[in-house]
């Protein structure tokens, strides 16, 4: 069974925040706010990822419609 986990794709999520216009990636969520993807927070479980996405919507409630919860593969 150990074989067949290490095989697998696992899936891991991001939390983006994107410019209102033309819908591209602005930052990425790591504790704060970065550009850089590849200091994004990468979280498992998407309850978690929704979860803190929730509370980044609080703080920041004028873009609360443009904070996203990305779905990345790990080939990704």
């Amino acid at each position: 069974m150990a074989g067949r986990l290490m095989g697998a794709a696992m899936t891991t999520y991001h939390i983006t925040i994107r410019d209102r216009e033309t819908q591209t990636v602005l930052g990425y969520y790591n504790g704060s706010w970065t550009t850089d993807r590849c200091r994004a927070l990468d979280l498992r479980k998407r309850e978690v990822a929704e979860a803190h996405a929730a509370r980044m919507r609080e703080c920041c409630p004028r873009n609360a419609d443009l904070i996203k919860v990305e779905e990345l593969d790990a080939a990704d």
